[in-house]
C-alpha cells in the first residue's frame, strides 16, 4: 500500500469512497479540521502510482476530487485493510485518540510507575504532544474517580479503586473493537484462549438455567471476568462492594459460584469472595431472567416507580399517552431492572445501533431524553447516550404502534353537479378504493357549498373546478374516476401534511454569521426569537440544557439543536449559516445549524418533518449549497 500512509489520507479515501457526487478539497479540509491546503498536498501524494493502489484521485475544476476506479480487487483490498486498520489500536500513533487509548491501557495495568520519555519513544510523538494526550488521560480517570500521580525519577502512575480502573478498562476494551485487542501483541489486555474459553463457560449456564441473555451483554461479561483475571493474577483484588447486598440475589449468586468454579478450574486461580461479588454485579446488569417467567408490572417496585414517571412525563411533555399500552410496560420493564443495575454499578453497555436510532428515530430519541430523567431523578446520576438509544428504540416500537391505532382517517366533501346518481356512484368508488383511508362525510351541490360548515373536513373532491379558497385542499375528479384521478388522490392522501414551506420563514434565517462557538450561535438564534416574541425569556436554557445531555451535531457540518422539552406556539425552523466551520462536539465541526422550535401540546407526527429535515442534512451537495447561499430565498428553494 504503497501510496496510502498517513491516517489524514486513509480519511481522505474514506470520505471520497461514500460519496457519490465530486468532493472539494475545501468541504474535506472542514470534515477533518485542517487547511485546504494540506488536503491539496495529501490528495497529491496519493495521486502518485495509481496502478499500486487501484484507484486514481481525479480533479474536476469548480467540482471537486472523486474517485475513479481502476482495479475494482485492489481497491476493496485496500478499503478494507482501512477499516480494519480504524479499529485496531495499534499501529497508528498518528491518531490522538488511539494514543490516549494506548496510554490509559498502559497506565492502568502497570504495577509501578512510568517514566513520560518512555511514551514519547513508544509512540514517535514529541514531549508537548504528550502533554496535551495526558490532559485528555487525566479527564478520561476523572470520570472513574482515578488520580494520575507523578513523582520525581519515578515517573507516574495511576491511584484509585481497583472496581474503578477496571470499569476503565473494560469501557475502553468495549468501546473499540475488541478483536484489536484480542489480536495485537504489543495491546493485548487479555488473552483470546481464555477470552474464548469463558465465554464458552457463560453460555453453558445460559442454556443450563435457560436464562436470556444478548450477544453484547454476553461479550460483556467474558470481558469483565478475562480482565479480573489478569488482574487477579498480578495481585490486584476488588474492595468490597458497599452497596451490594448479595443475599438479595440468590439466582444470581449461584450462577456467579458456578462461572467461577469453572474459571478457577482452568485458570488455577483463586477468586475471593469480593470478585465473585463483582461478577454479581456483571450478572444484575444483564437481562437474567427466566424465560418462563412472565414480569409483571407492578407500581410499587421500582421499576414500577420509574415506568409510571416515565409515562407521565411523556404525556405531559410531549402529549403520548403509552399508559394503556401493555406490550410497551412489560418490554420497558424487562429493559429498566437490569439497566439501573448497570447505571448504579457505573456498567457502561456497548449500543451498536446508537446513531442508526437517533438518525432514524429522532422524535423516539427525543422522548427517551426526557423520559430518561425519570431515571436521573431516582438514582441521582447520568444516563448515557448508549442506554438512552435502548429506551428509545422502545418508545419507537409503542409509536408506531399508536400510529397504526390511530391511523387518521381523512374526512372527505363530495361536490357534485350532476345529479344523485352519479354523485353516489363517486361515493360508493371512493369507498372501495379507499375504505383505509377516507371517510366520506356527505355529497352536496355546488350551491351548497358556501353555506356549508367545513371545520372537520379534510378534503373536497368536486367533479366541477372551485375558484374559491376554502382553506383545505380541494381535488377535482372526473364523475367516473378515471386512473389518473386515482393517483392524484394517493398522492394526496399519501402526503404528509409537513410540508416544507410552513416551517420556514424569512425573519428566522441568518446567513453568513460571523459566531465562533457552539454556545454563541445558540444564544443568538434563541435571543433572535425572542426579540420576534416567539419563545419565553428562558429558552436558551432549554435548548443548552438539551445539548448537554447528548450533542445534537450530526455530522456531515449540520447541527439541529432544540429545547428540552417544546413551549412555542407553532412549530418552526430558525436556520442559521456560518461563515467558518465551529467546533460542535468533540472533532465535529458545523457550518449550518437548524434550531428546531416544536409546538407544545403537539398532536401532529412530527416524523414526517424530522424524516424531511434528515434527508435534507444527509445530502452533502444539499448541505454544501445552503453552506454558500447568498440569499434568503435560494436558502428557502434549497430546502424545499
Amino acid at each position: 500500500m504503497t501510496t496510502i500512509r498517513s491516517k489524514r489520507q486513509k480519511d481522505i479515501l474514506i470520505l471520497l469512497s461514500k460519496s457519490k457526487e465530486p468532493v472539494t478539497s475545501s468541504w474535506i479540509a472542514k470534515e477533518l479540521g485542517v487547511s485546504d491546503r494540506t488536503i491539496r498536498n495529501e490528495i497529491k501524494l496519493m495521486q502518485q502510482n495509481p496502478e499500486s493502489v487501484g484507484f486514481q484521485i481525479k480533479s474536476t475544476r469548480g467540482l471537486g476530487y472523486t474517485i475513479k476506479i481502476i482495479d475494482a480487487e485492489l481497491f476493496s483490498n485496500i478499503l478494507n485493510e482501512i477499516s480494519t486498520e480504524e479499529n485496531n489500536l495499534a499501529g497508528d500513533f498518528a491518531d490522538k485518540d488511539t494514543r490516549v487509548l494506548y496510554i490509559l491501557r498502559r497506565l492502568l495495568l502497570e504495577t509501578g510507575f512510568i517514566k513520560l520519555e518512555s511514551f514519547t519513544e513508544e509512540m514517535f510523538v514529541s514531549l508537548s504532544t504528550l502533554q496535551n494526550d495526558l490532559k485528555m488521560v487525566k479527564e478520561i480517570l476523572d470520570k472513574y474517580n482515578l488520580k494520575l500521580i507523578n513523582r520525581p525519577h519515578y515517573g507516574s502512575r495511576v491511584v484509585g479503586d481497583e472496581y474503578m480502573k477496571r470499569l476503565c478498562l473494560s469501557n475502553l476494551l468495549l468501546e473499540r473493537n475488541q478483536e484489536a485487542f484480542l489480536k495485537e501483541d504489543s495491546l493485548q489486555l487479555i488473552d483470546p484462549k481464555l477470552f474464548k474459553k469463558i465465554k464458552k463457560i457463560i453460555i453453558q449456564k445460559v442454556n443450563k438455567y435457560k436464562i436470556e441473555i444478548s450477544d453484547i451483554s454476553l461479550e460483556n461479561l467474558a470481558t469483565h471476568i478475562a480482565i479480573a483475571c489478569g488482574r487477579i493474577q498480578e495481585g490486584f483484588v476488588i474492595e468490597e462492594l458497599s452497596d451490594l447486598l448479595v443475599d438479595d440475589y440468590p439466582f444470581e449468586k449461584i450462577v456467579a459460584n458456578e462461572i467461577t468454579k469453572e474459571v478457577e478450574d482452568f485458570t488455577g486461580l483463586t477468586f475471593p469472595d469480593t470478585e465473585i461479588d463483582y461478577i454479581i454485579v456483571h450478572l444484575l446488569g444483564t437481562k437474567l431472567l427466566h424465560k418462563k417467567e412472565l414480569v409483571e408490572f407492578s407500581k410499587f417496585d421500582e421499576a414500577g416507580t420509574i415506568i409510571n414517571c416515565m409515562i407521565e412525563r411523556l404525556k405531559s411533555e410531549l402529549n403520548w399517552d403509552f399508559s394503556q399500552d401493555r406490550e410497551f410496560i412489560q418490554a420497558l420493564t424487562l429493559h429498566i431492572r437490569p439497566a439501573m443495575n448497570r447505571l448504579r454499578y457505573k456498567m457502561n453497555i456497548r449500543n451498536p445501533l446508537l446513531n442508526d436510532i437517533k438518525k432514524k428515530y429522532p422524535a423516539a430519541f427525543e422522548g427517551a431524553i426526557i423520559a430518561s430523567k425519570c431515571i436521573e431523578n431516582y438514582l441521582q446520576m447520568e444516563v448515557v447516550e448508549d442506554e438512552i438509544a435502548y429506551i428509545a428504540l422502545h418508545i419507537g416500537v409503542a409509536l408506531e404502534r399508536m400510529k397504526l391505532n390511530k391511523k387518521k382517517i381523512k374526512k372527505v366533501l363530495i361536490v357534485c353537479a350532476s345529479g344523485v346518481g352519479s354523485a353516489k356512484l363517486l361515493s360508493y368508488r371512493l369507498q372501495n378504493l379507499f375504505s383505509q383511508e377516507l371517510e366520506i362525510i356527505d355529497t352536496i351541490n355546488y350551491y351548497n357549498l358556501s353555506s356549508y360548515d367545513l371545520s372537520i373536513i379534510d378534503l373536497v373532491i368536486s367533479t366541477i373546478p372551485i375558484k374559491e379558497d376554502l382553506g383545505i385542499p380541494v381535488q377535482v375528479v372526473n364523475t367516473f374516476l378515471e386512473d389518473k384521478d386515482i393517483n392524484l388522490i394517493k398522492r394526496i392522501l399519501s402526503t404528509t401534511q409537513n410540508e416544507i414551506a410552513k416551517y420556514l420563514h424569512p425573519s428566522r434565517i441568518f446567513l453568513q454569521q460571523d459566531l465562533q462557538d457552539k454556545e454563541s450561535v445558540i444564544r443568538f438564534l434563541c435571543s433572535e426569537l425572542y426579540k420576534q416574541k416567539l419563545v419565553p425569556k428562558d429558552y436558551v436554557n432549554l435548548v443548552l440544557e438539551r445539548e448537554s445531555i447528548t450533542p445534537t451535531s450530526f455530522g456531515n457540518l449540520v447541527a439541529i439543536p432544540h429545547p428540552m422539552v417544546p413551549v412555542t406556539k407553532e412549530t418552526f425552523w430558525t436556520v442559521c449559516t456560518l461563515k467558518n466551520p465551529i467546533h460542535w462536539h468533540e472533532q465535529q465541526m458545523v457550518q449550518f445549524v437548524c434550531l428546531l422550535n416544536i409546538k407544545e401540546d403537539t398532536q401532529t407526527d412530527l416524523d414526517g418533518m424530522y424524516k424531511k429535515l434528515i434527508s435534507i442534512i444527509e445530502n452533502r451537495s444539499v448541505v454544501q449549497k445552503i453552506i454558500k447561499s447568498k440569499s434568503v430565498d435560494e436558502l428557502i428553494e434549497l430546502l424545499k
